[in-house]
């Protein structure tokens, strides 16, 4: 009887790994998420560069340092995004993800809008 509750307990461990393991977001699911959280269109497939528009103008906003760190379980971004053209524009990122969620952990902006 003991052997079939440690059986039970490993597979329902085992299983829960496997599902927080394939259910881990990736650069993909990355990039969709920026597009829905901030409302700007990514350039590339993993959002290094994006483009949002204002009022008035349409600004590129590029990468220039940061990453994606996949991890076991959970995945982290932090990114670092710049305008060339005017240092105004300036968003810094720190994100995890779970099973399917990316949350913000630290957000800096300036000249953007989260909207």
């Amino acid at each position: 009887m003991r052997k079939r509750k440690w059986l039970l307990l490993l597979t329902v461990v085992t299983t829960a790994a496997v599902i927080a393991l394939v259910n881990k977001p990736n650069e993909a699911d990355f990039a969709s998420w920026m597009e829905d959280t901030y409302e700007v269109q990514c350039l590339d497939d993993v959002c290094d560069v994006f483009q949002i528009e204002t009022s008035n103008e349409q600004i590129v906003m590029q990468s220039v340092q940061g990453g994606f760190s996949p991890g076991i379980f959970v995945a982290r971004m932090h990114k670092t995004y710049r305008n060339q053209d005017d240092p105004s524009y300036h968003l810094e990122l720190k994100a995890s993800g779970f099973l399917e969620k990316i949350r913000i952990e630290k957000e800096t902006m300036r000249g953007m809008h989260k909207r």
